[in-house]
């Protein structure tokens, strides 16, 4: 039975209306941008070593197995154009006999080497690549420089200048500096609202679970000029998150989780320590006598002036 927060849910029906209204406006203003503005930035990454890679101290990607090869869309975490830092951790390999990075496994020859492509194109879902013309990779290398010596981590970061984007998002740009708070009290509070989060998909209450995530929903969809918003909250997607998580979500055991920062400290969360590193909630289910999970993260903030978390991004 969840008690908790339930007072949120008398507050979010008086806030329906209000979230059509924004819904609408939203729609109105991507339908507004040009196809030809309509871009996206991304980085490309192929990895000799596992790595994370943050923006603007924001996890993007964490993979903790050699040699994967991915591209990154970056408009979700970007709010306006300009600088933007970029952050790479190097890590040791699997097989690494010192559990150190070494210079030749970011380095080796230069076609043996870390890459990191930072590019720009409009998606084009007709075009046979995804988007239109071509990628320029020859001049959209950052420079990738190795460790002058075997060391436990390397980092390395880059400026990144965004220049072209049609929108501005509010994201956590105005939210408070959660890591200024009593770390305590705000450990308990997050539990607690992970806990409420937890609950809420377990017991198939997922209306009030995706009017939880209508900000970062709309949000996400400006910056990837998704008109289609319906989607968000339609019965589709409602059915198919209750039948994973409902009566299957795994317990929050604090001491399976440790509360993070990012964002220098304006977005806070939960991510497990040991399996499922780094993940949030969790639904195991059977299907098929294979058993199967589905693993839902949230990056909450409290905007200036409230004492509520929001959920701003996944």
């Amino acid at each position: 039975m969840i008690t908790r927060y339930k007072t949120v849910i008398f507050l979010l029906i008086g806030l329906t209306s209000c979230a059509q209204q924004s819904k609408l406006s939203s729609i109105e203003e991507i339908s507004k941008i040009p196809k030809e503005k309509q871009i996206t930035y991304s980085i490309h990454i192929n990895a000799k070593t596992p790595f994370e890679i943050f923006i603007d101290d924001i996890p993007l990607e964490r993979f903790y197995e050699s040699g994967m090869n991915v591209t990154v869309e970056l408009n979700p975490y970007l709010l306006s154009n300009g600088t933007h830092k970029l952050k790479v951790r190097y890590l040791p390999r699997e097989d690494s006999k010192d559990s150190l990075v070494h210079p030749s496994d970011v380095y080796h020859t230069k076609d043996a080497k870390w890459n990191i492509f930072f590019v720009r194109y409009i998606k084009n879902g007709e075009e046979p690549l995804g988007y239109e013309g071509e990628i320029d990779y020859g001049n959209s290398e950052l420079e990738v420089v190795p460790p002058p010596k075997p060391v436990p981590v390397w980092e390395q970061e880059f400026d990144i200048d965004i220049k072209d984007l049609p929108y501005n998002l509010k994201g956590w740009s105005e939210s408070q500096d959660l890591s200024k708070m009593d770390e305590y009290q705000l450990q308990k509070k997050v539990f607690e609202y992970f806990n409420y989060l937890r609950n809420l998909l377990n017991e198939g209450e997922i209306d009030t679970f995706l009017e939880l995530n209508k900000t970062k929903d709309f949000e996400i969809g400006k910056a990837t000029y998704e008109t289609d918003l319906d989607w968000f909250s339609s019965p589709e997607r409602t059915e198919n998150i209750k039948n994973k998580c409902k009566g299957n979500m795994l317990p929050i055991n604090e001491n399976e989780y440790k509360m993070k920062f990012f964002a220098n400290g304006k977005i806070v969360t939960l991510e497990r320590i040991d399996r499922f590193k780094n993940m949030g909630l969790v639904a195991k289910r059977e299907t098929d006598s294979k058993v199967r999970y589905s693993i839902y993260n949230f990056l909450l903030h409290k905007p200036v002036g409230s004492d509520t978390f929001e959920i701003i991004r996944k």
